[in-house]
C-alpha cells in the first residue's frame, strides 16, 4: 500500500478490499525484534487519529532472552525507561502508508509507525525514530539516500523447542556449502518459492536468491528503496523469514556467526544518493569514481566507521565474523569493486553507481545500520571530507590500514565517547544503546562455555 498520505477512510476501504480484519501494529525495539499488538482493523480510526496504541516503555529495556530488565547506570540523566517512575506508557502512532499484507497470516496486515511520548514528541531511543531523524537531515540538504540490502541467513532443521532440547546442536538444511550452485536452490525450490512469494506479497521486492558459502546458508537480496522504506522492508523481511521458516518446522537464523566452522552471515548495504528536486542520481562522475558530493559522503562513511562499528556489529557474536577473508570489513578502507576493503564502489552507470558498506552482519537492526550510514555520510558532506585514493590490493593483508574494533566492548567504548555519534543521534540514544549492550557483554562473560570445559576440565 504505497502512499505518502492515506486517510482513515481510504485505509479502511483498502482493508475491506483485501479482506483484512487483523492489524499487527508495531515496530522495532533496540535489538530489531518486532514489538507490537494485534488489533481489529475497525479500531484503526481511534489509533490513527487519537493518541495511538499504548505500550509500556519497559519494552526498550527488556533483554533479548525476555527474562531481565536493564536498569540505567546510576549517573544517567538522559531518557531511559526505569522502574523509578513505573515504566509509563508510550504510544505507537501508526503510519497508514506503511501497511503491508501478511500473506502467511489469514486476513492480516502490518502497520509500522512512530513511538511518541505523552507530549507527542518522538521517543528518542526508538530505532525507527533515530533513522527518521537522519532521513530528515538528508532532505534538508536536498538529498535522498536509497538503500538496498543483501542479507545472508541459515536455515536449520528442527523447531526452536527441538534445538533447545538437543543442546542447540545446529543441523543445517543442506549437508555442505553450495555457493551459487543452482542444484541446491533447485532442491530447496518449493520452500524458497514460498518464502519469496510471501515476501513479495508483503510488498518486498526481491532481486536475487542464491545459496551461500555455509551449509544451509542463503542470500536473498532486496531491491533498493528510499532509506526509511528500505529499513521497513528489511525489518519485515527478517521477521517474515523467521515466521515462514517456523511454519515449515525449521529455524531461520540471522546470527552473524552461528558456528565456528561455518561462514559468517553478512548484511551488505548498498547506498546511492539522489537529488530530491528532480530525482537525478548524484554519485556519478564521467571522469572519476565518484562526484564531489559522492566523495564527501564516502569519506564520511570512512571517518565514522570506527566510532559507529557497534551499530553495524551489535552483538558479542558479531565480532567472530569480523576476521580477514570472511567477506566482512575489518579495515577503514575503500576500493573500486574490491571485496577486501571496508567500502566498495560499484556500478557502471549514473543509475547504478553506489557504495557498498561491508561491515554489517546479518544480526543488524536495519534502522540503526542505515542511520549509521546516513550519519557518517552526512558528516562527510558537511565537513567537505575527502576519502583519498582507492585501495587496489588485498586490504586484509595490509597491516598499515587502520583496523576496526575487534571486540564489542571496544566498539561500545568508541561509540560512547564519540562526539560524531552524540551529535548525530543525541545523548538519549547513545547512553541507552551502550547500557543495553554492555549488559549483554557482562552476561556473556559470566557464562561458562563449551570451549572452556573442553580445555580446562582435565588440565586445570
Amino acid at each position: 500500500m504505497a502512499a505518502d498520505e492515506r486517510s482513515t477512510e481510504q485505509f479502511l476501504a483498502w482493508c475491506q478490499q483485501h479482506g483484512v480484519r487483523t492489524l499487527v501494529v508495531g515496530t522495532a525495539d533496540t535489538h530489531g525484534s518486532w514489538i507490537g499488538k494485534r488489533v481489529s482493523a475497525t479500531d484503526i480510526a481511534e489509533l490513527a487519529e487519537g493518541e495511538g496504541l499504548a505500550f509500556s516503555d519497559v519494552l526498550f529495556v527488556i533483554t533479548r532472552d525476555g527474562e531481565n530488565v536493564v536498569e540505567p547506570p546510576k549517573s544517567t540523566t538522559t531518557y531511559f525507561p526505569r522502574k523509578d517512575n513505573g515504566y509509563p506508557d508510550i504510544f505507537l502512532r501508526p503510519d497508514l502508508s506503511t501497511a503491508r499484507l501478511l500473506p502467511w497470516h489469514a486476513n492480516t496486515a502490518a502497520l509500522n509507525g512512530t513511538f511518541v511520548l505523552p507530549d507527542h514528541t518522538p521517543v528518542p531511543i526508538a530505532p525507527r525514530n533515530v533513522l527518521a531523524a537522519q532521513v530528515q537531515r538528508a532532505r534538508e540538504l536536498g538529498l535522498e539516500v536509497r538503500v538496498g540490502f543483501e542479507f545472508e541467513f541459515y536455515l536449520l532443521e528442527g523447531s526452536l523447542a527441538e534445538l533447545a532440547a538437543n543442546g542447540y546442536d545446529l543441523r543445517p538444511l543442506s549437508p555442505r556449502p553450495y555457493t551459487y550452485m543452482v542444484f541446491r536452490s533447485s532442491v530447496d525450490a518449493p520452500l524458497l518459492q514460498r518464502i519469496r512469494d510471501n515476501l513479495e506479497g508483503a510488498g518486498i521486492s526481491i532481486e536475487a536468491l542464491n545459496p551461500e558459502t555455509g551449509p544451509g546458508q542463503y542470500e536473498i537480496n532486496i531491491r533498493f528503496a528510499e532509506a526509511l522504506r528500505a529499513a521497513d522492508d528489511a525489518f519485515l523481511y527478517k521477521n517474515a523469514i523467521k515466521e515462514l521458516a517456523a511454519a515449515e518446522g525449521l529455524v531461520a537464523t540471522f546470527m552473524a556467526k552461528p558456528r565456528t566452522d561455518w561462514a559468517g552471515s553478512s548484511c551488505h548495504l548498498h547506498q546511492s544518493l539522489w537529488w530530491t528536486s528532480d530525482g537525478a542520481p548524484l554519485l556519478w562522475d564521467e571522469a572519476a569514481p565518484l562526484s564531489a558530493t559522492g566523495r564527501h559522503y564516502l569519506a564520511g562513511l570512512l571517518a565514522s566507521m570506527t566510532d559507529l562499528t557497534a551499530l553495524f556489529a551489535p552483538t558479542v557474536n558479531a565480532y567472530k565474523r569480523l576476521v580477514p577473508y570472511s567477506w566482512a570489513a575489518t579495515t577503514v578502507s575503500w576500493g573500486l569493486d574490491n571485496r577486501s576493503t571496508g567500502l566498495r564502489v560499484v556500478g557502471s552507470s549514473p543509475q547504478t553507481r553506489r557504495i557498498e558498506h561491508r561491515l554489517g552482519g546479518a544480526d543488524v537492526n536495519p534502522y540503526l545500520a542505515i542511520a549509521a550510514c546516513l550519519a557518517g555520510g552526512l558528516y562527510g558532506i558537511k565537513n567537505g571530507l575527502e576519502p583519498g585514493e582507492p585501495y587496489g590490493e588485498d586490504a586484509y593483508a595490509d597491516d598499515t590500514i587502520p583496523r576496526l574494533p575487534a571486540t564489542f566492548a571496544a566498539a561500545l567504548d568508541r561509540l560512547h565517547d564519540s562526539d560524531l555519534a552524540r551529535e548525530a543521534f543525541g545523548d538519549d540514544f547513545i547512553d541507552h544503546y551502550v547500557a543495553m549492550k554492555r549488559w549483554e557483554i557482562e552476561q556473556y562473560h559470566s557464562q561458562v562455555t563449551d570451549w572452556e570445559v573442553r580445555h580446562y576440565v582435565e588440565t586445570a
